[in-house]
């Protein structure tokens, strides 16, 4: 089954060239695969990747596609960055990545797993001018892949993104969780006229759905309920205990939110190791379209809790890719740039798991290893 899937390098050729013919000195393949191998070996932005392909060996850049010795400049870098149809190149890294994670996938209950959407600002581009500097991302909870990414326009905030990100995940048998800001109704109703299940936070943004979340679950509700179940966890890391207690509900047919059909509670205590200090204590609310048939409490509980996983790709692009110092901002090339990163990311999860900096690092100095998992290395070699 993975054999049938294209390589790498066959999708990136098909990303359309924007370059007028006359003057081309380089193929439009090896610049994007230069950019995609440069970032995997740590390079972090235009002038590294120029000094990178520079560095590298004759040999190797033929493997990428080039046929002139010399190597490209950062000019010409930010001039294919700059004019790519970044929607196309968003739109064919989407559909190979979801090509690729249905490949390897094994799990029968696959909406277990997750999606998390989730939005980040590009804070260097965004203050030097770039637009739409903000971009929304649909990332796997169990693998670590992004799935999808779009720009938000300036005109609008997150939720204007839904849609157009909606269009370029596969949807059907997924459920995407959401935090507090997309807790609405028009985002419940397109996830599950695409064929898929959602996951929401409720908070102050919704008050009517939050107190109405809050009574069905309080310890002494006012009108008769029905429990689905309990589930809890403890867990110890950088020297607190996080203790989390979930309960689930029945969704009363007058809630008010569509096809809902739980409503939770998760209780959450933070206390030191070292002093027994409670160092954080809340109460938080959800609802869910997964039945109990679908999913129980203790699956519930997980599934939350791992939609913040999204929170470490930010956290990856910006202290490793150093995203947020990045100084692009022309043109479509931050968001391109982000669109590699994402990619870059995925395919080190994909390979060597959580470890980036340390892959990264050891791609840095074994390129031949690089181009065999990319797949440019020719036969026999």
């Amino acid at each position: 089954m993975v054999e049938r899937i294209p390589s790498l390098a066959t999708i990136v050729a098909q990303i359309p060239d924007p370059r007028a013919r006359r003057g081309q000195r380089y193929p439009w393949a090896a610049l994007l695969l230069l950019v995609i191998a440069g970032l995997l070996s740590g390079a972090n932005s235009q002038q590294a990747l120029a000094r990178w392909g520079k560095r590298t060996r004759w040999a190797h850049r033929r493997q990428l596609g080039f046929v002139r010795r010399a190597a490209p400049s950062v000019a010409t870098l930010h001039r294919a960055l700059h004019s790519i149809d970044v929607h196309e190149l968003e739109r064919s890294l989407s559909a190979w990545q979801q090509q690729v994670r249905t490949a390897w996938y094994t799990s029968t209950r696959r909406w277990l797993d997750g999606i998390a959407v989730d939005g980040k600002t590009l804070r260097g581009a965004h203050r030097l001018g770039a637009n739409d500097a903000h971009l929304l991302s649909a990332c796997c909870q169990r693998w670590g892949v992004v799935l999808g990414q779009v720009a938000v326009s300036d005109a609008t905030n997150e939720l204007g993104g839904v849609d157009p990100l909606l269009e370029q995940v596969l949807v059907a048998g997924e459920t995407l969780t959401f935090d507090a800001l997309f807790t609405q109704t028009s985002v419940a109703e397109a996830v599950v006229a695409r064929g898929g299940d959602y996951l929401m936070v409720i908070k102050g943004n919704q008050p009517t759905l939050l107190r109405a979340c809050a009574e069905a679950t309080a310890d002494r509700p006012k009108r008769p309920r029905r429990p689905l179940g309990r589930a809890h966890s403890v867990c110890l890391a950088h020297g607190r205990i996080e203790r989390r207690m979930l309960l689930a509900v029945k969704a009363p047919p007058d809630l008010g939110f569509p096809f809902a059909r739980q409503i939770l509670r998760l209780e959450r205590r933070i206390v030191s190791k070292r002093t027994g200090e409670v160092l954080n204590e809340e109460t938080v609310y959800g609802v869910t379209s997964l039945t109990p048939e679908q999913a129980t409490a203790l699956q519930l509980l997980k599934l939350w809790r791992t939609h913040w996983h999204i929170e470490s790709l930010h956290w990856l692009r910006d202290a490793v890719f150093r995203e947020d110092h990045s100084t692009t901002h022309c043109g479509h090339a931050p968001e391109a740039l982000a669109a590699f990163r994402n990619l870059a990311i995925s395919l080190i999860h994909r390979w060597r798991g959580s470890r980036v900096t340390e892959a990264r690092e050891y791609y840095a100095a074994h390129p031949a290893q690089l181009f065999r998992r990319l797949g440019l290395t020719p036969a026999g070699l």
